[in-house]
């Protein structure tokens, strides 16, 4: 009988777990320091259940691997950090250019 209850406790904070994911892809405002620009992307519903299917959840991904969530940036990020509370939030960098600056 306690297992059941534990069973249902567990389901429904799985439950609201997926609903807070947002329906697309969220990006941050970039932010810098003296060498990198860093910007954070939540993924939405559909690019979790992508990296869920992947098992992608505890590793860096490369370029290809990110465009397949519909990560959508210009060339040059890198997937450098993974959050561990939020695997579902992707940290990326890029070098500062001249041309940038």
């Amino acid at each position: 009988m306690e297992q059941n209850s534990q069973e249902k406790v567990m389901n429904v904070f799985e439950h609201k777990q997926k609903d807070n994911y947002p329906l697309t892809n969220q990006i941050s405002q970039d932010y810098e320091d003296d060498t990198h620009i860093y910007r954070i992307i939540r993924l939405g519903k559909e690019s979790v259940k992508l990296m869920q299917d992947y098992k992608w959840e505890q590793r860096l991904l490369k370029e290809r691997e990110w465009r397949k969530l519909k990560v959508q940036q210009s060339r040059g990020w890198l997937h450098y950090a993974i959050f561990e509370k939020e695997p579902y939030v992707l940290l990326f960098k890029r070098k500062i250019t001249k041309n940038k600056r």
